[in-house]
Order: C-alpha cells, then sequence, then structure tokens
C-alpha cells in the first residue's frame, strides 16, 4: 500500500518539551490540508536512516529536531553530516524534505523558535503546502 498523498513527520525524542512545540505547529498547518503519520526516533542522526526507510512509502516529509551546541565538535559533525544526508535523500529519492532540524547555540534559542509565532514547524509545514497546494 502506497501512502504518497501523506506526509510522514519524524522528530527526535531530544529535547522533547521543544520538539512537541514543533510537531504542535507543523500539524496545525497540516490538519485539513494533508494526512500525516507521525515517527519518533531518539535523535537527529537517526532521522535520515527513518527517513530512508519510508522513502517507498512517503514522497513528503517534515522532519523535526534539535541539535544543541555543546563543549566539544560533535554539534559540528551531526548538524552538517545529518542536513547533507537530508539532501541526498532529497535527490537520489526524489522525495521533499521540509527540514525543521534546529541548530542551536543554546536551549534558549530554540525556545525562541518554537514559539506561536516564530513557530519553525509551523514554517517548515508551509513551505511544504506552498509547493503541493
Amino acid at each position: 500500500i502506497t501512502m504518497k498523498n501523506k506526509v510522514a513527520i519524524i522528530s527526535t525524542d531530544y529535547y522533547g518539551e521543544y520538539t512537541e512545540q514543533l510537531i504542535t505547529g507543523a500539524t496545525s498547518i497540516l490538519d485539513g490540508n494533508f494526512e500525516y503519520d507521525t515517527f519518533r526516533v531518539k535523535g537527529a542522526w537517526d532521522i535520515v536512516f527513518k527517513a530512508n526507510s519510508l522513502t517507498s512509502t512517503y514522497d513528503k516529509f517534515i522532519v523535526i529536531g534539535i541539535i544543541c551546541k555543546g563543549d566539544t565538535d560533535h554539534y559540528e559533525y551531526i548538524s552538517s553530516s545529518v542536513a547533507t544526508a537530508l539532501m541526498n535523500l532529497t535527490i537520489h529519492k526524489e522525495v521533499y524534505i521540509a527540514n525543521c532540524i534546529l541548530n542551536v547555540h543554546n536551549l534558549e534559542q530554540a525556545a525562541k523558535r518554537c514559539k506561536d509565532d516564530n513557530n519553525k514547524g509551523k514554517e517548515a509545514a508551509l513551505a511544504l503546502k506552498d509547493i503541493f497546494s
């Protein structure tokens, strides 16, 4: 069974307080416009694998997560690798991915990007809606 008319929302459990707000923002735009299914993974790195595993079923994705800078270079490697891998999926699997993985220096920056008047989940869903409506 194909679900090419549906959107897959893949979100991380990391910083769940914020990712839940982003999901709420995204689904507020999708409700009434698109059907969607939600999937949870542990971290941003896992989003790529999950999206790739779903490309035979879905061709529209919203990916949601928070990558917060710490004291090591891990932030740079994960941010860059995930963004590159998502772009490769878009190109090689011919799927649309609205990227709502926030790369922030601190959780205050994340909080500001999850509020109703600046919800990046809404923005990701609006980008998808603009393309496919």
